[in-house]
């Protein structure tokens, strides 16, 4: 019985990260972009 519940709580924790693991990626992907745009406009402005 404990064994099994170790394998359903392994098999939990590698299906959120599955799931969440591209959500995350596509987030960071996002955040830099938006990051960079931010940065080349406001050196664009000062000069």
């Amino acid at each position: 019985m404990e064994q099994f519940l170790l394998d359903v709580a392994r098999d939990a924790l590698l299906t959120i990260l599955k799931v969440g693991i591209p959500v995350l990626l596509v987030g960071l992907v996002v955040g830099l972009a938006v990051s960079i745009f931010q940065a080349t406009t406001q050196i664009q402005e000062q000069s």
